[in-house]
């Protein structure tokens, strides 16, 4: 890849990442009335520049942000259980 593009991760790797990223949310929501949790556990969608373009590829969604640890318990409180 790095023969044909001048610049293979911002040209190449990070659209497919993106891709795969939006495609595998959804596989969880495929309708406005079906609900699901998908936590996000990588840092670098937060502290890196291109981390944005990973949560700007989402559709419109409920979001929080905290430790790891409290995932189980979140999620279990947004989905009513």
């Amino acid at each position: 890849r790095s023969e044909i593009y001048e610049d293979s991760f911002n040209q190449y790797y990070l659209p497919e990442a993106i891709l795969k990223f939006r495609q595998g949310f959804g596989r969880l929501i495929r309708t406005a009335s079906d609900r699901g949790v998908v936590g996000i556990l990588d840092k670098r969608v937060l502290t890196k520049q291109y981390g944005r373009l990973f949560l700007e590829s989402l559709p419109p969604c409920t979001a929080r942000q905290g430790p790891a640890a409290n995932l189980a318990r979140e999620a279990g409180k947004w989905l009513g259980m």
